[in-house]
């Protein structure tokens, strides 16, 4: 039975009943059931049909999630693409997936109108419900704009002709960070669809007579994959956010009457950071999921505003290594059997710390697992179930290699590198220590370096660039941080244009927190860049002569990094 099966036993079951709530707006399980069977009769008569995809670019709105239901209903791929992604990355994004079109939003048209040119599609789709426009128009292009707003109270909201299901068949691309430097497209198919979406139903409890609260971005597995079916398979009421507000987070709880909410670690220290307030403990929320919460901080938002059950989890869009910590064990991710290990395909390595890279044993070849207490490369053992399927990236069979190891426990076998530190106590409770490789957290996001450095050079016209994460006192995730070698033989690096040139072409979170200008890029031996030195002097003026600047988080500009600046940031005095 696929999940469309499954959510219209819920239509017959909550017919009236709120679905998917956002702001004033209200959608009951047979709202969406009548807007997606609208959408997918409008899209058949388009020319769409099974195994097309077709790209979603929208911020967070009541439609997103039912887009990606009525494709689903046509057998069609959406691939759910990241709002704020502009210039290459954006372009990438909707080559690597082979879009047959766009279905974005008036506003959004307008930003990435430029991009989209890219492609020639014939038509573009776009809801833009308060428009008084024509049906369609013409971009500045020979592209056709449609308004679905216009288009879909025509349509029959009767079921579309029922399609052949295939647990292989994939519902969506959702996008991770690429260590090649663009995004990569992860592959989830109905059977992955299926497994995660009943693993955290049964795992976090929540049915039927929950209301969820879910900030996050509908172009991420948790909010828009997760966050949804909780409503979809399970029943409960999901309230959706344009953008995450620490000031009305609570407010929006009591008003909604919210149940329990999604996170990431980053949410709960901006909630901790907001003045105390009676709506701190007047609201109805009686358990929180996520991921991120740092071990320090979660005793202190458990307190603050009476939450005794945080459950977190470990997962990753594509990765088959995933566990849960459903008993509110502090600062813990998940837990694994000890007795009953092999029940799970999580498996920790002993790893060099310099490359990353599995120890090996020297006589046979084999990866060899680390002790309890150790810190251990996490990686998840692929087998042909689903289970501990790994499906890989969309049109990239270089990154899906990267991201396999082989010869792990036995010949011939092959794990998932998440490329995440994990240590593992002697009860089964596995901790969070770091990310290796190429990317790194900030705002909630995993940032890809090597895209920020391409994006750099790019602009500057230089090549030595480096990126990297820095760890900044009292705050979550690592803030960018990029090593700029100044050309002896041009003009000064000037700051103005360069700033002027992030904000067009990076997202917010992935603009580089401190610039560095050196004289010399320091490589290895073997000319690779000696990135670890560059991480561990970070934005530490006392360690360099060279000039570091800083985002001015009140000016959103680059400043000159001081003594007096460089201990306030240390001191939590100014904060990002």
């Amino acid at each position: 039975m696929d999940y469309i099966a499954i959510f219209r036993q819920n239509v017959k079951k909550y017919s009236q009943k709120p679905c998917f709530l956002f702001d004033e707006r209200v959608f009951t399980f047979q709202h969406v059931e009548e807007f997606s069977n609208r959408l997918a009769n409008y899209l058949s008569a388009e020319g769409f049909q099974h195994g097309d995809v077709i790209a979603l670019i929208l911020e967070n709105c009541i439609e997103y999630p039912c887009v990606w239901v009525s494709l689903s209903k046509l057998g069609i791929i959406a691939a759910l693409i990241n709002s704020n992604l502009r210039s290459k990355p954006l372009i990438h994004s909707i080559k690597t997936a082979g879009a047959k079109t766009v279905i974005t939003s008036k506003q959004l048209l307008q930003e990435i109108e430029t991009e989209l040119k890219e492609f020639n599609f014939i038509k573009i789709y776009i809801f833009d419900p308060n428009t008084s426009s024509n049906n369609s128009e013409q971009s500045d292009s020979s592209t056709q704009v449609v308004n679905l707003d216009k288009q879909l109270p025509r349509c029959s909201a009767q079921p579309s002709k029922p399609i052949p299901f295939s647990l292989q068949h994939p519902v969506f691309y959702i996008y991770t960070s690429g260590t090649t430097g663009l995004p990569k497209a992860a592959v989830i198919k109905h059977s992955r669809f299926l497994l995660g979406s009943f693993g955290f139903l049964v795992a976090t409890g929540i049915n039927s007579k929950d209301i969820v609260y879910n900030t996050l971005p509908l172009y991420h597995s948790h909010g828009g994959w997760i966050g949804v079916t909780y409503s979809l398979m399970g029943g409960a009421t999901v309230v959706f956010r344009k953008k995450f507000s620490a000031s009305n987070f609570w407010k929006d709880c009591i008003k909604y009457k919210c149940t329990c909410f999604l996170y990431v670690g980053e949410l709960c220290r901006f909630l901790l950071a907001q003045p105390s307030s009676p709506d701190d403990q007047n609201h109805q929320v009686r358990f929180a999921s996520g991921n991120g919460l740092r071990t320090n901080l979660w005793q202190q938002f458990s307190n603050r505003f009476n939450i005794k059950n945080i459950q977190e989890f470990y997962a990753a869009t594509e990765s088959n290594a995933y566990f849960f910590n459903i008993d509110s064990k502090v600062g813990s991710c998940g837990f694994n059997s000890v007795i009953a290990p092999k029940l799970s395909a999580v498996v920790l390595l002993k790893f060099n710390p310099t490359t990353m890279e599995p120890i090996r044993n020297e006589k046979t070849g084999l990866c060899i697992k680390s002790d309890i207490g150790e810190r251990g490369l996490l990686v998840g053992m692929i087998r042909a179930t689903v289970l501990q399927a790994f499906d890989g990236y969309v049109n990239n069979l270089s990154g899906t290699q990267r991201k396999m190891i082989s010869n792990v426990l036995k010949k011939g076998d092959s794990a998932f590198n998440t490329g995440d530190i994990i240590i593992v106590d002697k009860f089964g409770y596995y901790y969070f220590c770091d990310r290796t490789g190429d990317t790194f957290r900030w705002r909630g996001e995993n940032v890809s370096t090597v895209e920020i450095e391409n994006i750099l050079m790019d602009i500057l016209k230089l090549s030595d660039i480096v990126v990297f994460g820095v760890s900044i006192p009292e705050t979550d995730g690592k803030a960018g941080m990029v090593v700029i070698k100044k050309d002896n033989e041009s003009s000064p690096i000037d700051l103005k244009y360069l700033e002027e040139q992030i904000k067009t072409h990076l997202a917010s979170y992935a603009r580089p927190i401190f610039i560095r200008l050196t004289e010399q890029i320091e490589m290895t031996g073997t000319f690779k860049v000696k990135k670890t030195t560059y991480q561990d002097e970070s934005y530490d003026i006392t360690r360099t002569n060279d000039e570091i600047y800083y985002l001015n988080p009140s000016t959103k500009m680059y400043q000159r990094v001081t003594n007096d600046i460089y201990e306030k940031i240390n001191q939590g005095k100014i904060k990002f």
